[in-house]
């Protein structure tokens, strides 16, 4: 079997949803991983068979990508207070690099589905809450989506939702450049992103994230996407061209229009995640039954 500086893989790596990557699972120890290969940028190793003037830039290349991989994941790691996953590892083995995550048991949407509302609003809290310790730590996740969100039962029975794939951050203060490739899957991704692609003009930030986690709400409450014309492949489409996504009636009442407001096509009039949270927190304590007698965001650990 396969061993990657000492982390035995447990079967292939795969592509699947997996974008610029490769992963699996590998044991090390009595522990298993997750662990995720990426695809660029590439060591050059046999730096023999190539010029040096080459050899010499992709090297500066990987340096400049593993002090800034390093520093953002020990800082991911730092806001970490159980529901963003923690990066056990970050290295490089060969020619490629390599990053190592706990192995997280979860349950599928369609578990998901069959939990109450009541739980459903604690994933959703979960979610803000280790999205808003990201934001805080001044990093933009970039690629919110539901591939990237594990959701666990605790031993309560309780559901709540991980969040993975650190892959795309990027520093708030340092977003990525209109003529640089962006990364994220086109279901979720936010119009301004394309707009920005598209047009190589404009900048992205935190808001991108309450986008692409507006989608994933209707997804948790509703187990669909928001609705838009058949016309379109993807929700950005529509909303670029005028048009309001529709939140199905599956969705609770009392947060239909938090979610409309998340999917807000204009940037500067989309709902905060602050505002969001606070909405949360307030239906909360609306309600007859709450999710918890305390403050869910001052508990650490999962949520």
């Amino acid at each position: 079997m396969t061993e990657i500086n000492g982390y035995r893989l447990l079967g292939e790596l795969k592509t699947t949803n997996s974008g610029f990557s490769r992963w699996g699972f590998a044991q090390r120890g009595a522990n298993r991983y997750f662990i995720k290969e990426l695809i660029d940028p590439v060591y050059p190793v046999y730096a023999e068979l190539l010029d040096p003037a080459v050899v010499a830039h992709k090297k500066a290349i990987c340096e400049a990508f593993e002090q800034r991989s390093a520093l953002l994941y020990n800082r991911i790691n730092a806001a970490s207070d159980g529901n963003l996953v923690r990066v056990e590892e970050f290295f490089r083995w060969g020619s490629h690099y390599y990053l190592v995550m706990e192995k997280v048991e979860a349950i599928g949407l369609d578990d998901v589905q069959r939990i109450d509302a009541g739980d459903k609003l604690r994933i959703c809290k979960a979610l803000v809450h280790c999205l808003g310790r990201l934001h805080a730590a001044g990093i933009v996740h970039g690629d919110i989506k539901l591939d990237n969100i594990l959701f666990r039962r605790l031993p309560s029975g309780k559901v709540t939702g991980k969040l993975i794939d650190f892959d795309n951050c990027f520093w708030e203060v340092q977003p990525p450049r209109p003529d640089e490739e962006i990364h994220g899957d086109l279901v979720y991704m936010a119009p301004e992103t394309f707009m920005m692609m598209q047009t190589e003009e404009g900048t992205i930030d935190r808001a991108i994230d309450v986008f692409a986690l507006g989608v994933v709400f209707h997804q948790i409450f509703a187990g669909c996407l928001p609705g838009f014309d058949a016309r379109y492949d993807y929700p950005f489409e529509a909303v670029l061209d005028g048009r309001r996504l529709a939140v199905a009636e599956a969705v609770p009442a009392q947060w239909r229009d938090l979610i409309a407001r998340m999917l807000e096509g204009n940037r500067d009039r989309r709902v905060s995640l602050a505002e969001a949270e606070a909405t949360l927190k307030r239906g909360e304590a609306a309600a007859s039954s709450p999710v918890s007698g305390s403050s869910f965001f001052e508990i650490p650990g999962d949520l």
